[in-house]
């Protein structure tokens, strides 16, 4: 009787095996893939009311603002822009804020992902004022609350991930950032930094995938860029309470330095948004 030499045999298991696991690797992609359901892609003429709301909060800093669908129907997008400028009074701090959409049902968002370009950005910081001037385009949101019987924001869990412009940038290229801190005064204007990873770079115009999940079953964050590997973040604080001020927003946001001298410091980007995808 015929028999395959082992040499064969054990070429042929590897085959099988190799196979295998090629399906299984498929097989979780696609599970990965329609874990996400499409929310919106902003191809109708107007934005949907009953899907995003007004995010903007009065901000005397702003002169300039933008938030409306451009482009033609098959590649029309979210467009948001603003410039903001330095308060003169001091060269103490600073300020800050965001203008975008909000989802109007934020606790029930736990996962996101979004194209966006960044089209324009530009930071001038402070000269007699070293604090932090930056501008971005993100999503920010409060996902939970670290005290047990919170009175207000304090406690508060902020997470972002978002693509941004510092004057210390060197060269073209935006960095691409996830981070998450923890609201220390009940406007969550001072934060406690619990988390910061740089996921990489991207060149301004160029289209980034942009994802973030809280995954609260396993106590940790996580982020990524385009097709690239997770990054994962895990914490050890409490995250059983719902955050007291629970948003969710796709902004394009800034923090300026106060400063008294010349030039006067300021910030301003454009973006470029689509294909917003969230959790079932």
């Amino acid at each position: 009787m015929f028999s395959r030499p082992k040499s064969v045999l054990r070429a042929s298991v590897l085959v099988l095996l190799t196979l295998a696991l090629l399906t299984l690797a498929l097989s979780n992609a696609g599970v990965a893939q329609t874990q996400l359901v499409l929310y919106d892609n902003f191809k109708s003429r107007n934005l949907d009311p009953s899907k995003w709301i007004g995010w903007q909060f009065f901000d005397s800093d702003i002169r300039e603002a933008g938030r409306q669908l451009a482009g033609e129907e098959e590649n029309r997008r979210l467009r948001l822009s603003y410039t903001a400028y330095s308060a003169t009074s001091d060269d103490f701090g600073g300020s800050g804020g965001g203008f975008g959409l909000a989802f109007p049902v934020p606790s029930a968002i736990t996962e996101t992902s979004f194209t966006v370009a960044v089209n324009r950005a530009a930071a001038v910081g402070c000269a007699s004022n070293p604090s932090l001037i930056v501008t971005d385009v993100e999503l920010r949101g409060n996902f939970f609350n670290m005290e047990s019987s919170p009175t207000s924001q304090i406690g508060d869990v902020v997470a972002v991930i978002g693509i941004s412009r510092t004057p210390t940038d060197v060269g073209g290229a935006l960095t691409v950032a996830g981070f998450y801190s923890r609201c220390d005064d009940q406007f969550c204007g001072s934060q406690t930094p619990l988390d910061y990873r740089v996921l990489g770079s991207v060149l301004p115009g160029a289209v980034s995938t942009l994802r973030i999940k809280w995954d609260q079953p396993n106590h940790r964050f996580i982020f990524q860029l385009n097709g690239g590997a997770e990054v994962v973040s895990p914490y050890i604080v409490s995250d059983t309470t719902p955050a007291v001020f629970p948003y969710k927003a796709i902004e394009v946001a800034r923090v300026v330095p106060h400063c008294t001298t010349t030039p006067r410091p300021f910030i301003s980007i454009d973006a470029s948004v689509g294909n917003v995808y969230v959790n079932p």
